[in-house]
Formats: structure tokens, sequence, C-alpha cells
């Protein structure tokens, strides 16, 4: 009997370090799988799927404010699962988060909106609770006023992190000087890209974004060639009509902004005013720059400043330098080297 004890003490307890929840372990906590299910507008069902020994790490979420639970914050307590049934005023938006202080690393959460395809995306533990947010879910706006303004912000930010885009515009800008001519130029760049834009995003045209990103650097490499060359006497298309090489590159530069597009996630049923008002935020962000480099110049010839001859092509070798570069690299990367 003597000796009997010890290993039965060590059998339970190895049985009571088997079955002890998962929080109490210094390792890893793991990662589950979970549902957010939308059953209908402002209704919804968060479902985490755990064996019952890890019941107890599954502990009441922490909702938006305009959410109240159906039912016990506690949830329903299934073999294999914790399900908690909870109702919102308004619908969750893209500006919603959900808490859940579960004692796990993560969970691999599935969302499903109210009559759309679900999304699997993992949401993982952030300090003590496990922050899921909605954006990245493909989560509605809320309304048209909230979606252009969402759109709208981001293709103004995005154009405007664009170096690429914008020291093409500009190379533009150096090749035409005359107002009128400039216009015509901008605004052929501005449809090409928004033709391209509406394509890849709608799916009906679809290239790898790396061969992409390589050519639109080379684009701004031309460009600094071609004002070289014109400015030692040699004068090509690009200076007699630079609204069609404009129009060309465009086309180009559009397929770079569905890929930034794409990479934010679009909601189906906000495709249409995502692709009208991120267009719309490009724009406003073009014309702002654009519009920066012209009061510059209109307040260095008030001054009646003039550049020394010889520093006259300095930004167009620095830009085509930069450009080369990135040309260089973004092949690189496409060859995996």
């Amino acid at each position: 009997m003597t000796k009997a004890f010890p290993v039965a003490a060590f059998v339970w307890m190895a049985l009571a370090v088997w079955f002890w929840p998962a929080p109490a372990s210094a390792h890893s906590l793991g990662v589950d799988k979970a549902e957010l299910i939308e059953t209908a507008p402002g209704a919804y069902e968060l479902l985490s799927k755990v064996p019952p020994r890890l019941a107890s790490a599954i502990t009441t979420p922490v909702l938006p404010g305009q959410c109240t639970f159906e039912g016990s914050p506690r949830g329903e307590r299934g073999a294999y699962h914790v399900l908690f049934r909870f109702t919102c005023e308004t619908s969750l938006t893209s500006d919603d988060q959900l808490v859940l202080p579960w004692k796990r690393d993560g969970a691999l959460l599935t969302v499903r909106w109210f009559e759309q395809e679900p999304l699997t995306r993992l949401a993982t533990r952030q300090g003590d609770a496990i922050v899921v947010d909605l954006e990245e879910y493909l989560a509605g706006s809320g309304s048209i006023v909230k979606a252009a303004t969402r759109y709208t912000k981001l293709g103004f930010e995005h154009i405007l992190e664009g170096l690429d885009h914008l020291l093409f515009v500009f190379a533009l800008m150096i090749v035409v000087r005359n107002g009128w001519r400039l216009v015509k130029t901008i605004t052929a760049f501005t449809i090409a890209h928004s033709i391209t834009l509406a394509l890849a995003t709608l799916g009906y045209v679809n290239l790898p974004s790396a061969p992409v990103e390589a050519t639109i650097a080379l684009s701004i490499v031309f460009l600094c060639v071609e004002i070289v060359h014109a400015a030692r006497g040699q004068i090509s298309l690009t200076y007699r009509y630079p609204w069609i090489v404009a129009f060309a590159f465009g086309l180009l530069h559009g397929l770079g902004f569905a890929g930034a597009l794409s990479e934010i996630g679009l909601p189906p049923n906000e495709i249409p005013i995502a692709l009208l008002f991120f267009n719309i935020g490009v724009e406003l962000g073009q014309l702002a720059f654009v519009s920066v480099i012209l009061i510059a110049l209109n307040l260095l010839a008030a001054l009646r400043f003039r550049f020394p001859r010889w520093a006259e092509l300095v930004p167009t070798y620095v830009i085509g330098t930069l450009a080369m570069y990135w040309t260089l690299e973004r092949t690189a990367a496409i060859a995996g080297l």
C-alpha cells in the first residue's frame, strides 16, 4: 500500500495538469475557431468552438456601445462550443471593434455578414484580449455618407503616400509648362487611370502587382529621359502630344491604384461607391499636389528668382535616378533576387 500511494498521486497530478484550463499554462494558449454570423440586419451570433476543458477560457465579450446581449452574457455553453447572441441598434460597421477577453492566443474568425460570402482571418491577442477590428473583415461603412467619406480619405491618402505616382505627375509638369496643355495632359492621365482602376476592381483585368509596380517606375524613367533629350534639342512625341503619353501610362498607373484598393478590401455591396469616391480622393490629392507645385513656381517667379542654367535638369536627374533604383529593385523582387 505504501508503494501504491506515490503512483496514484502521480497519476492524479498528471490528470490534473492535462485537464487544467489552458489559461493556467505558461506555454502557448492556443488558437481556436470562431464565427461571427449576422443572422439578420442588426442580429448576431458569436460562436467559439472549444472543447469542454477550455470553455472557462471563453469569457464575456465586450460589445460596441450600441449592442446588447440576448440571453446570458456568459453565453450558451454546449459540449464543444460557447455561443453568444446579441443585437445592435445599428448594424456593425467598419468603425466597430469586438474585444474578446478570452484567455487564448487568438481566434481563427470567420465572419458571415447578412446575405454575403464568409471571410476568414486570424484575430490575434493584443495585451489582455483578442481585438477584432471589423474593418479588416469587410464590414460596411454604415451609410452612403460614411462610405463616401471613408473612400475619399483613403484615395487622398494613397496618392499623397504614393511617391512614384506623384513623381510621374511632377515629370509631366516639367514636360508641359503651358496652362491649357497641362490641363489636357492631367485630364488624360486622370481618365486613363480611372478606366483601369474600375476594370481591375470589378475583375475584368487582373495583372500581378509586382510587374505593374516595376513598369510604373520605368514610366517615370521614360519621362526623365524624354526631358533630357528635349533639353538637347531632340523634341519627341512626348512633347508634341503629351496627353497621349499621359493617357497610355495612366492606364498602367490605374492598375497600381487598383492594387492598393484591393489590399484595403471592399465590402461587396460597396464596390461602386468605393470606386467612385476612392477615385475622387485620388484626384483631390493629385490636384493638391499640382497646386502646391504651381504656387511655389509662381512665388519664385514673383520674386524673380531664376535657377542657374546648369541646375535646370537637376530635378529631372534626381527623379530619374530614384525611379531607376525603384525599377531595378522591383524587377529584382520579381526575379526573386
